[in-house]
């Protein structure tokens, strides 16, 4: 026995057989698990920003310049409080002559009773092309 005891440590560690590397398989769900966990550490606080964010400012909107291609997300609020989410997602339709139309379809994530997805609701709106701004009208049908 030696005075320095990290040096029987390592004397008997040379002697030690090596163990096995590590299976393929092993590795791909140790890389997997670590990717998971970083995608993860950065989804989480990105979801509660996002939250936080709605919650101070109501709604967020995509493209608001252009009517035609618009994404909106707002709470859904109620008496009882904030009941869900909606979202709204405008895509061009198509229109007679000099109008033009958006698609709209609305989705509703409500959580105030049972978790549920309501996805029934869709209207279309048309605009005009006046001075070089589009002007809601009520003169078209979308087809």
């Amino acid at each position: 026995m030696s005075i320095e005891p990290w040096l029987d440590d390592a004397a008997s560690s040379a002697q030690r057989p090596e163990t096995a590397p590590h299976s393929q398989t092993r590795l791909i769900a140790e890389r997997i698990a670590i990717g998971g966990v970083a995608v993860l550490s950065l989804l989480i606080p990105l979801v509660i920003g996002l939250l936080f964010y709605l919650a101070v400012n109501d709604e967020i909107v995509v493209n608001a310049d252009d009517p035609l291609r618009t994404a909106r997300l707002w709470m859904v609020m109620e008496k009882a409080g904030a009941t869900g989410l909606g979202l709204s997602i405008a895509a061009p339709a198509q229109a007679a002559g000099s109008v033009q139309c958006a698609f709209t379809t609305v989705i509703f994530l409500k959580w105030d009773k049972p978790l549920r997805l309501e996805t029934n609701a869709s209207y279309c709106t048309c605009y005009e092309r006046r001075n070089n701004q589009l002007i809601q009208t009520n003169n078209a049908v979308c087809r």
